[in-house]
């Protein structure tokens, strides 16, 4: 039996052979470490093990390797992108919570860095995308493993729960759909072993994709497929060759059967809820009719919920959209309030219950916290304004555009892969107009490393600063000078100390606020158990870094609830005067800031803050019978009723009405 080798390296010297070993070691690493790592150890399982490792993988790879790396060819990207950090870093000087603003500057330094890093492993070894696809491939097959693991563990199955390497369904369906193009562009470029498991792993991909019923994924890969297909047919005919063709159709056919057989395993009630999910466009729904909906399949299966899976009726499909649309609308909120700067990068979370319209009933019902608007491009224009918006198109949307304009107008057309990355690029961005990808280590690394491969292929033309170039010497000097600084920073590796300086301070933010996790989750299980417990966990947790817990509740807020349980009132009080520092527009904060003033007698002032709660949420009910009891402790009976009688119907509020009788 003939072994296939990832690499060749009989005629290799031995400098070579150094070398190749190297640039094996490294996308070994970051594919299949940085793309699955995880920890139970902490809050969110996934993001801060991987930004570390791959932080560190590429501070070792820049200590070793900066001094044979050959020069980088700086281009408006590139400029583009350094900007954006910067504006980013610079935002934090206005932002609510400096150390989010931080974090997410850190976050795109290291998408910036993964750019570079596989900018120049490309350079120095052209064999690098083969091996990269490679591993990539592997990478893929344990994900489908995993998630073949899930679904066979489950009692019913229920698409939420599919996640494999990912922090949810959606997520991974997003990962699947930007590791897409390496798996066709594998099928093009390799032969034999490798040619044909590519194209079974993209069989599988859009399988997962497909039972995953992530609807944006669903749009994102329809968009990615009819470009493709159609600039296939009008610039690359030439691939359509009778081999070409009999292997798609066998794939679909592949694909089609592995879809049959999943959905001939499903019962009615969950064959029902996946042929619901295939026409994309019920995704945009009023909310006043999906409720109206609600109400009424509620109606139709009164007595017979014994039949159905507990996820069928607690999960509405249509629920998530909606809440999106909300979000997108709050957001809009906080963009005219601030156009030009924005709110601060990584404050969105924190600043939108700031904007009252349109209301979210279910915020405080279902325990909902705000964390990212679900759509890419207006977080940015919500955090960074118009300034950090303008600079994100000259990263992301301006260089695709450029090479589409190659591939339609030069009459020699770029390598087929070329046409793969960029339309599932595209395709990708249609995705994160509904979710948070670019929040996500393992989306990042491959959006990137696709800008990389891409680039290499049809390359962006380089910023040049001669002299006797006649546009520089129009431009303003001052300008044309930073610029110069700029390009001869890469391509000097003048930068390299500098940037080995912001990967270690990228490292030592991330390792705080693992830290900072680690602590708050233990934290959470004592929670309401041992007071005192909290308050250290919480004071060791807190740090310049790590303020607010990924569900956006600030650690203060904890430490003040344990206070007030103790009876230290004053320690209650400074604690939730330091929580509102970083979220001043945080409900239950406002609210068990007041309910403590109470209890000191200072009526007033907890009157104050409740009604200040109460015009950011007027849907947070144990804030209205809060309020109803200041009003009734008054003698204003009357008031009291009328907050009261606001609340949902409960027990709570039936006890409460007749109290007030």
């Amino acid at each position: 039996m003939k072994l296939v080798p990832f690499f060749n390296l009989s005629d290799e010297r031995h400098s070579g052979r150094r070398t190749t070993v190297f640039l094996l070691i490294f996308p070994t690493l970051l594919l299949c470490i940085g793309l699955t790592l995880k920890s139970w150890v902490i809050i969110d399982m996934s993001l801060l093990p991987r930004f570390l490792f791959v932080d560190l993988l590429i501070l070792v790879f820049t200590i070793i390797r900066f001094r044979k790396v050959k020069d980088h060819s700086f281009t408006f990207f590139d400029l583009a992108f350094i900007l954006f950090i910067a504006w980013n870093l610079i935002s934090s000087s206005w932002a609510t919570c400096a150390s989010e603003a931080l974090m997410q500057s850190s976050l795109l330094f290291l998408s910036y860095a993964i750019y570079l890093t596989i900018s120049s492993c490309i350079r120095t070894d052209a064999r690098f995308e083969t091996v990269f696809t490679r591993i990539l491939m592997v990478v893929l097959l344990y994900s489908f493993i995993l998630a073949f693991i899930t679904i066979n563990s489950l009692d019913h199955y229920n698409p939420y729960r599919i996640i494999s390497v990912s922090a949810n369904n959606n997520l991974y369906s997003g990962f699947l759909l930007i590791c897409l193009p390496f798996a066709f562009s594998g099928y093009a470029r390799e032969s034999k072993f490798w040619k044909y498991l590519s194209l079974l792993v993209a069989v599988l991909s859009i399988f997962f994709i497909i039972i995953v019923q992530s609807r944006a994924v669903y749009l994102g890969l329809f968009v990615s497929l009819v470009i493709s297909t159609i600039l296939v047919f009008a610039r690359y005919p030439h691939v359509l060759t009778k081999k070409n063709i009999i292997t798609g159709l066998a794939a679909m056919i592949l694909l089609a059967t592995g879809v049959g057989i999943f959905y001939s395993c499903l019962d009615n009630t969950r064959r029902n809820y996946f042929l619901s999910k295939i026409p994309v466009w019920a995704y945009f729904r009023s909310y006043d009719d999906v409720n109206s909906e609600k109400a009424e399949r509620y109606k139709n299966t009164t007595g017979k919920l014994e039949k159905m899976a507990s996820f069928d009726f607690s999960e509405d499909y249509y629920e998530n959209a909606n809440l999106r649309i909300i979000f997108w609308k709050k957001s809009w909120g906080l963009i005219k309030s601030n156009p030009v700067a924005g709110v601060g990068s990584g404050n969105w979370r924190i600043a939108v219950p700031s904007v009252p319209d349109p209301p979210n009933p279910d915020h405080t019902f279902k325990n909902y916290t705000y964390s990212y608007p679900h759509n890419e491009w207006i977080g940015i224009l919500a955090e960074l304004g118009i300034i950090g918006f303008i600079l994100s198109l000259f990263i992301f949307i301006i260089p695709v555009g450029t090479v589409f304009r190659k591939i339609i107008m030069d009459k020699a057309t770029p390598d087929i892969s070329v046409l793969f990355y960029v339309s599932f690029i595209l395709g990708f961005y249609v995705f994160a107009s509904f979710d948070f990808p670019l929040k996500r280590i393992e989306h990042n690394v491959i959006l990137f490393s696709a800008f990389a491969f891409l680039f290499s292929r049809v390359p962006l033309r380089r910023i040049s600063f001669h002299r006797e170039d006649a546009k520089t010497q129009k431009g303003i000097r001052t300008m044309a000078i930073s610029l110069r600084l700029c390009a001869a920073a890469v391509n000097k590796n003048i930068a390299t100390g500098f940037f080995t300086i912001l990967l270690g301070f990228s490292a030592f933010i991330a390792t705080e606020r693992l830290k900072g996790e680690y602590y708050t989750l233990k934290m959470f299980r004592d929670e309401r158990v041992n007071d005192m417990n909290v308050i250290h966990l919480c004071g060791v947790a807190e740090n310049a870094f790590y303020h607010l817990t990924p569900n956006t509740l600030p650690l203060a807020w904890f430490e003040g609830v344990a206070w007030f349980r103790l009876g230290e009132t004053d320690r209650a009080l400074n604690a939730y005067r330091r929580a509102l520092t970083c979220t001043p527009y945080e409900v239950r904060v406002l609210n068990d800031y007041a309910v403590a003033y109470f209890q000191m007698n200072r009526v007033d002032e907890a009157k104050s803050l409740m009604l200040r709660a109460y015009r950011i949420d007027p849907w947070f009910d144990d804030l209205k019978f809060n309020l109803a009891a200041v009003y009734y402790f008054a003698s204003r009976r009357d008031s009291a009723v009328f907050y009261v009688n606001s609340c949902r119907e409960s027990q709570k509020k039936r006890d409460y009405l007749r109290e007030l009788k």
